[in-house]
């Protein structure tokens, strides 16, 4: 018989407490990280970004998620892991859910943009050292840079947030835990700004209920792939300006 995992619910304190500590480092990174050193070595402030946000954010979110498995008491098994951070196969109705999550966000998103653009036409919700035009040849060492940071980013967050942290919360919030998660998550943005704040409450709310929905991690996966993933390569590859 496969081992069960080891679940224990988790509140609203030591919620607050995992995603406070990574809105800090998050702070830390974008404040200070990347302004330094741009200043001290002459990198692009992306590239900046890509280093500080991987080594003091997404890198510690990956290793914490691995981390707080094991001090569950869960074992070093495959079929336990997966099951623990719920990275099961997904079903075809999981992913008719993510497919309708994607167009839903993409919708909504580009609504609140072009809301965002009507009112005032310098909105972008984009910090500026983000920003990022169409990569010369010469330029394009800076995919090499991007590639660590995004895997991390992708799974840092999704094992951490969504696969070590969202099944806690059920057990203490149930139905209402996406909407709990998904404040939380909000919050780890604030760093980013205000008006990326806005720009980001349909992916985080959307996700979350997805994934509650679901009861799988992949749906995040999947869509903070495709959403964070294809944005940056078609303004990188010159597909979009």
């Amino acid at each position: 018989m496969q081992e069960q995992p080891l679940v224990k619910a988790m509140g609203l304190g030591e919620s607050l407490i995992l995603f406070g500590i990574p809105t800090l480092l998050l702070y830390t990174a974008t404040h200070i990280g990347v302004p330094t050193l741009t200043r001290t070595t002459g990198l692009p402030a992306i590239v900046s970004w890509f280093v500080c946000g991987g080594t003091l954010v997404f890198l510690p979110l990956f290793v914490a998620a691995l981390a707080f498995y094991r001090m569950e008491g869960n074992p070093w098994k495959l079929p336990v892991m997966l099951d623990r951070f719920r990275l099961n196969s997904p079903s075809w109705q999981t992913l008719g859910w993510t497919g309708l999550g994607i167009i839903a966000i993409g919708v909504l998103t580009y609504a609140i943009i072009a809301i965002g653009r009507a009112i005032d036409p310098n909105f972008s919700p984009q910090p500026a050292f983000m920003s990022v035009k169409a990569l010369t040849a010469s330029d394009r060492w800076i995919l090499a840079a991007w590639l660590p940071m995004f895997f991390f980013n992708i799974f840092g967050e999704g094992l951490f947030w969504r696969g070590y942290i969202f099944p806690r919360q059920e057990l203490a919030f149930g139905k209402y835990t996406w909407l709990v998660h998904g404040c939380c998550w909000w919050m780890f943005h604030i760093p980013f700004g205000v008006a990326l704040l806005v720009t980001l409450v349909p992916i985080i709310f959307i996700t979350s209920s997805i994934v509650q929905k679901t009861k799988n991690t992949w749906p995040d996966i999947i869509i903070h792939t495709i959403v964070n993933g294809s944005g940056f390569l078609l303004v990188v590859l010159g597909a979009i300006e």
